[in-house]
């Protein structure tokens, strides 16, 4: 039998009919049914801010919740309010369920709406909804690509992650013609590494492009990549020629112009798994140019070289650049299949 003092030194919890304190309540954090139908009623009748700021909320609702809201949802879609749409289109690309999947077709036949467009694309980029499809094709066609803008990098991006060859033929055009923009003509170019297989006449122009000193680099550059992207093994020959034609420019200035095209070359010839490509890379990254040797690291780690360890090892202690040591212990970090820790950049 327990004393007095036993007894008054028992913890509450101990006892089995004790009950615990009741947790504070916080009268300002409602409950998932009140939310739920706060966030029902402010997307049936509240004004425009009022039913952008209940799609900022639907984060909190499980996808369950979420979908009893399809008839509200569905109905906002159709809003006139070009802030609201942009919101559902941000809400559909990131929602679980596919349920207002197709409404992002109306959504980018929207012309007058910038912000609804990219977001649109970036929503259409996560769930490519096939009835999307035509409309992009449309929205692609009726570009104007020999001005810049915004509208053609995005469309042409966004088919090519729905891979769709029924363009090809129009876009090589376009890829010919001497009035389109330049940066176009590198989308395209990612375009087709990504359509496969070439045809016979496709592998020749894309090689002849490449080859063609009097194209911007930046083209050059795309068409060596789409070569690699499409296994265009004959381009071989063609990429290590002109990495030799680089290497032997004598002034320093010069060859940094071709820092990044010099990249792309020999991420072309990575993917088409040249042999050559390793010692092309450790002879980067010990150039004079910090930038040229961070890329040449860089890709070395992505490419998981064992016998890279000393050189990278190396690298990430004594080279002289500190954006060159931190891709060193990165590249390090992926040989040892240890997830990337990004260190803050030093203080200059």
């Amino acid at each position: 039998m327990a004393t007095p003092q036993q007894k008054e030194n028992t913890p509450v919890s101990s006892s089995p009919t004790a009950k615990k304190p009741a947790a504070k309540s916080d009268k300002s954090a409602p409950s998932h049914v009140d939310l739920l139908g706060r966030i029902r009623e402010a997307l049936k009748f509240g004004n425009s801010q009022q039913v952008r700021d209940a799609l900022n909320t639907l984060g909190r609702l499980s996808e369950a919740e979420q979908k009893s809201l399809l008839p509200e949802l569905k109905t906002t879609c159709l809003s006139g309010d070009g802030n609201v749409l942009r919101k559902m289109a941000e809400f559909i690309g990131s929602a679980h369920f596919n349920d207002l999947d197709n409404e992002l077709a109306r959504f980018l036949s929207d012309r007058n709406n910038e912000q609804l467009f990219f977001a649109t694309v970036a929503a259409l980029a996560k769930k490519k909804p096939a009835n999307a499809l035509p409309v992009l094709v449309a929205e692609i066609r009726e570009q104007d690509f020999s001005k810049p803008g915004n509208r053609i990098p995005d469309a042409v991006h966004l088919l090519t992650i729905y891979k769709d060859k029924s363009l090809e033929p129009y876009l090589l055009e376009k890829l010919q013609a001497a009035d389109t923009y330049a940066d176009y003509r590198s989308g395209i170019l990612k375009y087709l590494g990504e359509v496969t297989p070439w045809s016979e006449t496709l592998k020749a122009q894309i090689i002849k492009l490449f080859d063609d000193e009097a194209e911007p680099l930046t083209v050059r550059g795309s068409a060596a990549f789409a070569l690699g992207k499409a296994q265009i093994n004959e381009a071989k020959p063609k990429l290590k020629e002109v990495l030799k034609k680089i290497d032997a420019l004598k002034s320093n200035d010069e060859k940094k112009r071709y820092t990044r095209f010099r990249m792309q070359v020999i991420s072309s010839l990575i993917l088409l798994k040249d042999n050559d490509v390793k010692e092309i890379l450790f002879a980067m990254a010990r150039d004079d140019d910090d930038i040229v040797r961070s890329r040449a690291v860089h890709q070395i780690g992505l490419l998981k070289m064992p016998d890279a360890r000393e050189l990278l090892e190396y690298k990430s202690k004594y080279d002289p650049s500190p954006r060159v040591q931190r891709e060193a212990k990165k590249a390090l970090q992926l040989l040892d299949d240890k997830k990337i820790v990004e260190e803050p950049p030093h203080e200059q």
